[in-house]
């Protein structure tokens, strides 16, 4: 494939401000809005494509991978790849639906939502991964931790954008493929993290859930009461949510024949019934 530079880029205008197609991301800085739309108008290009046209999906996805080895370089941990994709398909459908209105119907609603579009567009593409809990998993699982360099890198990037990753050149001769496999270990991670994340979400709800189910049981309601028809004592509906025990006095021996009946909260055992009447019989 021939260079850009000897080829017509695709050009698209947005109100007063022109975006063209890109096929990377300036290096030393991180990607801005303007930068993901232009390269995703490169991807979309049938003469970059191949023999086919991609689709919006499979753009965004090696987008996706490409913006999140570019932070990587620059030691910062990114939010998931596909979460990355869904950011730059709902900004590229944006700018899609705003440079395809007819004119007959840029009015002045039009011009104002296309001039914030362009004001926003030079702005920082952020993918940051603002969850401590799983930033601090990944840098434990990957060994990359953030310093106070590179948090000062990320607010310039944010805000004025004057400063430079001076050490973005040397790592960029990393092979793609180690790059590659860094990201999917650390996708891993991220999975890894938000299981457990999740898992003591779930623990912490089961206890409070629990606690209020012993709360809401009186001793006298998980008491057994008898049927009206004389037959096996009967459960309350709240008295089944707390498991019932009985005690014996210290100076009587349970018989062995008893020991091994546990009463629990949904069901019992088969003879339980006859041995208690058993029991209270001795």
């Amino acid at each position: 494939m021939e260079s850009l530079d000897t080829e017509v880029r695709a050009r698209k205008t947005l109100g007063t401000v022109e975006y063209v197609e890109s096929s990377g991301f300036t290096q030393g800085i991180l990607p801005t809005k303007k930068d993901v739309v232009q390269n995703m108008l490169y991807l979309l290009q049938p003469k970059r494509a191949g023999q086919a046209q991609r689709s919006k999906e499979d753009a965004a996805q090696l987008l996706a991978e490409h913006l999140q080895e570019h932070w990587l370089v620059c030691n910062l941990h990114t939010i998931a790849t596909q979460n990355i994709k869904k950011l730059i398909l709902k900004m590229y459908e944006e700018f899609t639906r705003l440079y395809q209105t007819r004119k007959q119907r840029q009015n002045q609603a039009f011009t104002e939502r296309a001039d914030r579009f362009n004001e926003s567009s030079e702005k920082l593409f952020d993918v940051f991964c603002t969850d401590v809990q799983t930033r601090n998993k990944l840098e434990e699982y990957s060994g990359i931790k953030m310093t106070s360099i590179e948090w000062k890198f990320l607010e310039d990037q944010r805000s004025e954008r004057k400063m430079y990753y001076e050490d973005f050149t040397d790592k960029q001769e990393l092979k793609m493929m180690d790059r590659r496999q860094k990201i999917q270990c650390l996708e891993h991670f991220r999975k890894l993290a938000r299981e457990e994340k999740e898992g003591n979400k779930a623990k912490e709800m089961k206890y409070k859930s629990d606690e209020q189910s012993d709360e809401g049981t009186s001793v006298d309601e998980s008491y057994p009461a008898e049927e009206e028809n004389g037959g096996a004592p009967a459960f309350s509906l709240r008295g089944r949510r707390k498991r019932l025990c009985t005690t014996t006095p210290e100076s009587t021996a349970m018989p062995l024949e008893c020991q091994h009946i546990r009463m629990s909260i949904r069901r019992v055992r088969p003879g339980f019934y006859e041995t208690v009447e058993k029991v209270k019989n001795c």
